[in-house]
C-alpha cells in the first residue's frame, strides 16, 4: 500500500481521473432513478467503489456447552441439562464468535470507507443506492465490496451542503426512496450495521425436538435465532445512535445458520448469524413542506361530438 494516496490505491485515482476527464458522470441509476434524485436537488457525479479483503480464520474460543464433568453423577446431570445460548456480544472480546463479528465489521466498514474516499475525490456530497457485499475467495479469506452512485447537491434548500469539509453522507436506500425522504424533510446520514452470532449446544431436548416425528416447535432453535436477531438489532440501534441519526430505516435483515463440531463433547453446536443493516436520517434544517394543493389535470376533448 505504499502507492496509496488519500486512502485510495492508484487504480482508484486513475478511475477518478478518467471520470473527470470524460466530463460525463458515470452512474448506476436508471433513467427514472436519475430523475428522482434530480427532483430532490441532486445530480450524479460518478459511480464509486471500495473493497477490502479480510482473513477471518479465527472465530473465537469456547462453544455453547458449559457442560458438567463426564462420568458418574456429572454425566447423568449433564444429559438432563438444557444448554444455554451465548452470543458474540456477551462475555468478553474472545468468547463465542466475538473475534469473527469484529473482523466482519472491520471488513464491512473498511470497504465502505474506501468507497467514500473515492466519492470525496470526485467532490461528491453523498452516495445513494450503496450495495455492500461479502464474497468468499478461498479458505478463510473474504472480500468486502461497496458500490454506489456519488451525487452532489445543486439546491442547498433541499439538500444542504456539508458543514464539514470532506463530509459525505451515504445511504443504501435506492434513488426513489432517497428522493422521497429528502422531499419529506429528512436527509440520509450514514449506513449502519448490526451483526450477532448466537451459539447453542445440541442438548438432549434439542436433539429430541429435531428428530421427533411429531410436528411441533423446535424451541431451542427458535430461541437461538431470536437471540441472534435481537442482539443484531440492538447493535444496529447503538451504532445509529452513535452516528447522531434522528431516525433509523432498517433496509435489510439476513440470517445464516451453520453447525460446528463440539470439541471435547459429544454432539455439535448450532449457530445463527444475523446481520441487520439500515440508514440513519437527520432532519433538514429550515425545511418547508410544500403545502400547495396538487395541480388539476385538464382534459380537453378531441372530438366535436358531445356525449350525454
Amino acid at each position: 500500500m505504499n502507492d496509496w494516496v488519500g486512502g485510495l490505491p492508484r487504480a482508484a485515482h486513475e478511475r477518478v481521473e478518467r471520470q473527470r476527464a470524460s466530463r460525463t458522470a458515470g452512474s448506476l441509476l436508471s433513467a427514472p432513478a436519475a430523475a428522482s434524485v434530480q427532483s430532490a436537488g441532486l445530480v450524479p457525479v460518478g459511480e464509486v467503489f471500495g473493497c477490502l479483503v479480510m482473513n477471518m480464520g479465527w472465530a473465537g474460543t469456547g462453544c455453547g456447552w458449559r457442560g458438567l464433568p463426564t462420568g458418574g453423577l456429572g454425566a447423568f446431570l449433564g444429559a438432563a441439562s438444557v444448554s444455554p445460548i451465548i452470543t458474540s456480544g456477551r462475555g468478553g472480546a474472545y468468547s463465542g464468535f466475538a473475534p469473527y463479528t469484529k473482523a466482519y465489521e472491520t471488513g464491512w466498514n473498511g470497504a465502505l470507507q474506501r468507497m467514500l474516499a473515492e466519492a470525496r475525490a470526485l467532490g461528491a456530497h453523498g452516495v445513494v443506492g450503496v450495495q455492500i457485499r461479502r464474497s468468499h475467495l478461498a479458505g478463510a479469506t473474504w472480500e468486502f465490496t461497496a458500490l454506489g452512485t456519488a451525487v452532489r447537491s445543486i439546491d442547498p434548500l433541499k439538500v444542504p451542503f456539508p458543514t464539514v469539509a470532506g463530509e459525505v453522507w451515504h445511504t443504501n436506500l435506492n434513488a426513489e426512496d432517497t428522493a422521497s425522504s429528502i422531499l419529506s424533510g429528512f436527509q440520509p446520514k450514514e449506513i449502519v450495521l448490526g451483526i450477532s452470532i448466537s451459539t447453542k449446544h445440541e442438548d438432549w431436548q434439542l436433539r429430541q425436538q429435531r428428530t421427533s416425528w411429531v410436528n411441533g416447535e423446535v424451541s431451542g432453535m427458535s430461541q437461538l435465532i431470536q437471540s441472534a436477531r435481537h442482539e443484531s438489532r440492538v447493535r444496529l440501534a447503538a451504532h445509529a445512535t452513535h452516528t447522531g441519526g434522528a431516525e433509523l430505516v432498517v433496509t435489510d435483515m439476513t440470517l445464516h445458520e451453520f453447525e460446528t463440531p463440539c470439541g471435547g463433547q459429544e454432539g455439535k453446536d448450532f449457530h445463527a448469524e444475523a446481520v441487520t443493516v439500515g440508514t440513519t436520517l437527520v432532519p433538514i434544517p429550515r425545511f418547508r413542506r410544500n403545502t400547495a394543493p396538487p395541480s388539476v389535470l385538464t382534459i380537453l376533448p378531441l372530438s366535436d361530438e358531445r356525449k350525454l
